[in-house]
C-alpha cells in the first residue's frame, strides 16, 4: 500500500501546523482588492507538453542553468497539469511514511520517473493510518533498520533512476514535535544516510528540508546533519495572506528572508537550494503573482529547484485551479526563459 490516500489526514495537519509556525518576512506590498481579479497571462489549454529544463545536470541533479520547476498535487494526476501548462514537470513529489514491510517507489512513481522526472520522495517518521510518530532516538539506534531502513535502501538500490529524499521535513514545525530535540534529529538522519551508504545506494540525492521561519535559528543549526550528510538545503515559504489576515507578500518577500538567512550559515551556504513546498493564497492578483515568480528566482541564483505545493487545507486553498489567474500565472512562470534555462 502506497501512501497517496493514507497520508493526506497527516498532510493536512502539518500543513495546519506549518500555518502557525511560518512568519511572513518583508514589507507588504498591499492587501489584493476582492471585487479586482487579476486573470494573468493567458495560457492555451490541452497542448502537448514540449518543454523542460534541458541544461547539463550534476551528479546532485543541479542544473547548470534555470531551475528544475516540480508540483505536487493529491490527484497524483501530473500530465494534466503538464498539459495545461504546455511543459513536463522536471520533478514531482510525493509524501511516504514509515511502516514495515512498505517501501517506494511505487507503480505510480515509477511510471512518473520513466517519463523523464526526477522523484522528491518526502519520508516521514509517522505511521498516516494510527498517526503514531517515530522517535528519533529509536532511528538512530538502530531499532529499524531491519523492518524499514535497510529494505527501503535494497528497494532504492535497484530503482534505476536518481532520487530526493528529505527525511521528516520541516523537523522545526509544531506538528514534528513529539519526534525528538533537533539533535536527536540531525542523528536519526546521518544514520538512515549511513545505512543508505553501507547498502550500496548511489542514487539517492539527500535533501534537508525546513519551514521558512529563519526565527527558529536555534533549532535549525542543531538539527542541521552537517554538510557531508546534506546534498541540497531546502524550505517551504508560503504567502499565506488573507488565509491568517497577514499581509499580502511578492514572491520576493515570500522567498528572500530565508534565503538570506542560508546564505550566512555554515555548512548550508554553498549548498543548491530547494524549495521543498511553496504557494500563495487565493487573492486578487493571484496570477501576477505567480507570473512573478521565475523574476523572484533569478534574483536568488542558488535556488535550483522548487515545488509548488497544490493542495487545499483546511485553512487555505493552493490549488492552482482554484482561482482565475492561479493557473495560467504558475504557467507564464514555468515557461519563462529563466526557469527553462534558455534565458541569455
Amino acid at each position: 500500500m502506497h501512501r497517496t490516500n493514507g497520508w493526506i489526514a497527516a498532510l493536512v495537519a502539518a500543513a495546519v501546523a506549518l500555518t502557525v509556525s511560518l512568519v511572513g518576512a518583508g514589507a507588504s506590498v498591499g492587501t489584493p482588492s476582492p471585487e479586482r481579479v487579476d486573470a494573468g497571462p493567458t495560457v492555451p489549454t490541452a497542448r502537448t507538453p514540449v518543454l523542460d529544463n534541458r541544461c547539463k545536470r550534476s551528479g546532485l541533479d543541479v542544473p547548470a542553468c534555470g531551475v528544475l520547476w516540480g508540483l505536487f498535487t493529491t490527484s497524483q494526476d501530473y500530465g494534466a497539469v503538464e498539459k495545461t501548462i504546455g511543459r513536463r514537470f522536471d520533478i514531482v513529489k510525493n509524501y511516504v511514511d514509515w511502516q514495515p514491510g512498505v517501501t517506494f517507489p511505487n507503480g505510480t512513481d515509477r511510471r512518473l520517473a520513466a517519463g523523464h522526472r526526477i522523484l522528491d520522495i518526502s519520508w516521514n517518521a509517522v505511521d498516516y493510518r494510527t498517526g503514531a510518530k517515530i522517535s528519533y532516538q529509536s532511528i538512530a539506534s538502530g531499532q529499524w533498520d531491519a523492518s524499514v531502513i535497510r529494505p527501503e535502501a535494497r528497494a532504492l538500490k535497484h530503482f534505476h533512476h536518481r532520487i530526493f529524499i528529505d527525511f521528516n521535513h520541516e523537523f522545526d514545525s509544531r506538528s514534528q514535535a513529539g519526534h525528538g530535540t533537533p539533535s536527536q534529529y540531525a542523528a536519526a538522519y546521518r544514520h538512515i544516510h549511513d545505512v543508505f551508504r553501507l547498502a550500496g545506494v548511489h542514487n539517492v540525492i539527500w535533501v534537508w528540508v525546513t519551514t521558512s521561519d529563519r526565527y527558529h535559528a536555534k533549532q535549525l543549526q542543531a538539527g542541521y546533519p552537517g554538510s557531508r550528510y546534506v546534498d541540497w538545503v531546502g524550505y517551504d515559504p508560503y504567502n499565506f495572506a488573507q488565509c491568517h489576515a497577514w499581509p499580502w507578500h511578492s514572491p520576493y518577500r515570500t522567498i528572500y528572508p530565508y534565503y538570506r538567512w542560508l546564505s550566512h550559515q555554515p555548512g548550508m551556504r554553498h549548498k543548491p537550494v530547494m524549495l521543498g513546498e511553496y504557494a500563495s493564497a487565493p487573492g486578487a492578483t493571484i496570477g501576477t503573482w505567480y507570473a512573478g515568480v521565475a523574476a523572484a528566482l533569478r534574483r536568488m541564483p542558488r535556488i535550483k529547484a522548487v515545488m509548488q505545493f497544490d493542495h487545499q487545507t483546511p485553512t487555505c486553498d493552493f490549488r492552482l485551479q482554484s482561482n482565475a489567474g492561479a493557473l495560467t500565472g504558475f504557467a507564464a512562470s514555468a515557461t519563462s526563459a529563466y526557469v527553462l534555462g534558455t534565458a541569455g
